[in-house]
């Protein structure tokens, strides 16, 4: 290969990596825009999910919660929420938010523009909780968010 080819190829290469890049910078978040956040927890019982953002260090906010009802045993599902503040220690939302249908994977309950904060910390992380409502009956925690991008 002649030094004229090789320098035609480094070229072409140069340039589409500028066109990359700048495509990258065009469509990337700005540094302090947090991503709408999604977290949910499964069983065979029931769902919840939920999406959320980041509000800042101690706040979260914007959260649309699901919660589906799927077994067919007179047992409602409830969901709440549990967040990890910059101590890693566990604080819940004292609200449990049901789903009555039962037995119904396409029938759910919705709960919109949900908000919770704390003083005096931070929340690192956050996640949904899922539970058959019986004496003592089981409870799940789903995944937990990403880590919040103010603490």
């Amino acid at each position: 290969m002649g030094s004229r080819s090789f320098s035609k190829i480094v070229s072409r290469v140069a340039a589409a990596a500028v066109v990359a890049l700048s495509a990258t910078a065009v469509s990337a978040p700005s540094a302090g825009a947090a991503a709408q956040e999604f977290i949910y927890s499964g069983q065979d019982y029931g769902y919840a999910g939920a999406t959320f953002d980041w509000t800042g260090r101690s706040s979260v906010s914007n959260i649309d919660l699901i919660v589906s009802d799927w077994g067919c045993d007179a047992k409602p599902v409830y969901a709440y929420f549990l967040f990890y503040n910059g101590s890693l220690h566990l604080d819940t939302t004292p609200t449990r938010r049901y789903d009555h249908s039962g037995c119904d994977k396409e029938d759910y309950s919705k709960y919109n523009d949900l908000k919770w904060s704390i003083s005096g910390d931070s929340i690192t992380y956050m996640g949904v909780v899922v539970c058959r409502d019986a004496s003592n009956g089981p409870c799940k925690v789903g995944g937990l968010s990403g880590r919040n991008p103010y603490a």
